[in-house]
């Protein structure tokens, strides 16, 4: 497969090579810097917003393979601070047991006897110097042990302490990842909203069927109030207005002095029969 992509290549840069000439390189150039902007342009920030996601997830095997190392650490150094105990548990009987003997041969005796059995001065002597011996080795091992711990204990501190680095970063991060995929809920949203459209033609006929209700219940509300008048009597609450005219020839009577007088009926009443 390999061989194949060189080989393609070779070709595609003999072929390059042979239409371009020495604008070869310039125009291979440019002609990648196009592909990678129009590749880019295509990417969609919901894709983007994955590929964040998982490289974020990505640093949670590099992550867990430092925390077991820390772990690791942590358990050695348990493990030497019981061993430097028990050590320094023998060192001390071993010191006592020296120091009881050291006593004894203070005495000036020549025979010492323990449980039972008696030793010369010689012999305890002895014993002393090999005992002696085994609790200088006994507590140099102690010294080297006990400068073991501390440079555990100091390499222990500094990855705990670049653990805890490590993971407040990924926490921010995923913190951050989140925000984003939140702002991007709210542009799909916002984008969503501003992609509706409305059919005119079905808003105007809403609109026009209002307008006709509205219309049919103002001419029920007229026929309510006309049907509660009644008509066709002789309005006798209502004051009746003079005639305009009889208003009028009063009016020119009285301005030019024609009014007439009003005749007096000489008709006698006639006897009833």
């Amino acid at each position: 497969m390999f061989r194949k992509l060189v080989v393609g290549g070779m070709t595609l840069g003999t072929a390059a090579g042979i239409l371009f000439g020495a604008d070869t390189f310039s125009y291979l150039k440019t002609f990648g810097s196009s592909v990678r902007e129009a590749v880019r342009s295509e990417i969609t920030p919901e894709f983007e917003l994955n590929r964040i996601q998982g490289e974020v997830d990505g640093l949670m095997p590099e992550i867990q393979e430092h925390l077991k190392v820390v772990a690791e650490q942590s358990v050695d150094a348990k493990d030497m601070e019981r061993s430097i105990q028990e050590k320094q548990g023998h060192l001390e009987k071993q010191r006592l047991a020296i120091m009881a003997i050291r006593a004894d041969l203070d005495s000036g005796r020549e025979s010492l006897s323990y449980h039972g059995i008696s030793y010369t001065r010689s012999e305890v002597q002895a014993d002393l110097a090999q005992r002696f011996e085994s609790y200088r080795v006994l507590e140099t091992s102690l010294e080297r042990d006990r400068q073991i711990l501390t440079a555990q204990r100091t390499t222990l501190r500094a990855n705990q302490q670049k653990l805890d680095v490590m993971l407040t970063r990924k926490q921010d991060l995923a913190v951050k990842v989140a925000q984003l995929e939140a702002r991007l809920k709210q542009v799909q949203a916002a984008e969503a909203v501003s992609n509706v459209e409305i059919d005119d033609t079905r808003l105007a006929h809403v609109e026009k069927m209002i307008r006709e209700l509205d219309r049919t219940l103002d001419v029920r509300q007229t026929m309510l109030e006309t049907e509660g008048h009644i008509t066709g009597v002789i309005p006798v609450d209502e004051p009746q207005k003079p005639s305009e005219d009889s208003d009028i020839l009063s009016r020119i009577d009285s301005h030019f002095g024609t009014a007439k007088e009003t005749p007096v009926s000489t008709d006698e009443p006639k006897p009833a029969t």
